[in-house]
């Protein structure tokens, strides 16, 4: 007598091993020794005003590797965007002011919730991405 539980016989994997080698080898394949791992690298961050309001800002952004080394000569962009859709995102290039030092001039344009997508590339040739929320930006005045 097989004993069921919720739809499955108790002997349905010693009936087919060929299931079990199939499932085996699907979950593996997803485990691939080629997986792109991003150098190791700690991003900071500060944004002038420290309480955003409509116009102006600043975002400095630090990077250093994990031993505490500068990170410079990488090449720092940001976009932009608010959180609810129909706003042409912001766009602004970093200036490196000291080693690992990368000041972002741009503007808010409208109060609300914002995401800044922050894209560095690295002078090696790799490409590292971080998604950063600023919450409340006000209106001016």
């Amino acid at each position: 007598m097989l004993l069921r539980r919720r739809g499955v016989t108790r002997g349905a994997w010693r009936a087919r091993p060929g299931v079990v080698a199939l499932l085996a080898a699907g979950l593996s394949s997803g485990c691939s020794s080629a997986a792109v791992v991003p150098p190791p690298m700690d991003l900071a961050w500060t944004i002038n005003p420290s309480a955003p309001v409509v116009g102006p800002a600043v975002l400095t952004i630090t990077l250093r590797r994990p031993a505490g080394d500068a990170l410079k000569g990488a090449t720092v962009r940001l976009e932009g965007h608010m959180s609810h859709p129909g706003m042409a995102p912001v766009v602004a290039d970093a200036r490196e002011r000291n080693p690992g030092v990368y000041d972002v001039r741009f503007a808010f344009t409208m109060a609300g919730d914002w995401v800044l997508l922050v894209s560095v590339g690295l002078p090696g040739g790799e490409r590292i991405e971080r998604r950063l929320t600023v919450a409340n930006v006000r209106p001016s005045g």
